[in-house]
């Protein structure tokens, strides 16, 4: 089986930077009149707060681009079999 990664984005705690969009323009999608990122791939599940998405190990160095290059760390990745975050390591 392959492996797959969780994408957890706290959208009620995006500032607006635009920088996943800019890392990674094929993954997120930022509207300039809310200031919010968005999660592009259909399959996301979201809320006001939270927007998640299980990605494929070919997805997943993007994905980290993007999550490395908010200034506030609000995108974290998870081992989806296990539940270990990978990113951020704190």
């Amino acid at each position: 089986m392959a492996k797959t990664y969780k994408i957890h984005y706290k959208k009620s705690e995006c500032i607006g930077a635009g920088a996943c969009e800019f890392a990674f323009p094929e993954g997120w999608f930022f509207d300039k009149e809310t200031s919010i990122a968005t999660l592009k791939d259909p399959k996301t599940q979201k809320t006001d707060e939270v927007e998640e998405l299980i990605i494929t190990e070919e997805q997943y160095e993007a994905y980290l681009d993007s999550a490395r290059v908010c200034p506030v760390l609000i995108i974290e990745i998870y081992d989806n079999e296990t539940g270990e975050k990978v990113f951020p390591d704190n």
